[in-house]
């Protein structure tokens, strides 16, 4: 008995340690394995509708469809996701010059569309002082994650004057020296 309690303490331990860490918004997703589907080609239309109508940006998202990454929670199916790319000369301008501005857009965009945050969606939540911003809104027992990103252009070097503390400060780059990133991943429930 006393072996077999060591075993499953050390298989315990394994599966504890050996797991990877959550990752961005699965991070506040229920245990329990679920299994979702993505939005129907036409509601995730009506998104990237609603997002490129709502954003002053050039580029438009492109739509794809993926499989949920391997995740400790069990969570399987497939997302809807919309997802666009581009440098500060294409992203900002006089209504867009900061990550606050865009999420500010986006979540304006897809509230227009009858999009809401919930407390249940409120654990998507992230910022990080890193150039990501993470949120999700709801509607229809369906739930989009945005996540936003900007950081340096590939194969720019930055000089001594953006530098400091070790960091580069975005803000002191032009705009085609940074890259934005956007992905809203739409599923059902």
């Amino acid at each position: 008995m006393r072996g077999l309690r060591i075993i499953l303490l050390s298989v315990a331990a394994a599966v504890f340690f050996a797991a990877p860490p959550p990752v961005g918004a699965l991070r506040s997703l229920p245990a329990k394995a679920q299994l979702v589907k993505p939005l129907p080609q036409a509601e995730c239309n009506e998104v990237r509708r609603a997002v490129e109508d709502g954003l002053p940006v050039g580029p438009g998202f492109r739509r794809m469809e993926f499989e949920f990454p391997p995740n400790e929670f069990g969570i399987k199916g497939r997302i809807c996701r919309l997802l666009t790319v581009g440098s500060g000369a294409h992203f900002e301008g006089p209504q867009i010059r900061t990550l606050v501005d865009m999420h500010a857009h986006i979540r304006a965009a897809l509230t227009l569309a009858g999009w809401s945050e919930t407390q249940e969606t409120r654990k998507f939540t992230e910022r990080s002082v890193a150039g990501r911003d993470v949120f999700a809104v709801y509607k229809n027992n369906a739930i989009c994650v945005s996540t936003i990103l900007i950081g340096m252009a590939p194969g720019f070097q930055p000089g001594t004057d953006v530098k400091g503390d070790g960091q580069i400060y975005l803000g002191a780059l032009y705009p085609y020296e940074r890259e934005w990133w956007i992905a809203i991943d739409c599923f059902h429930l």
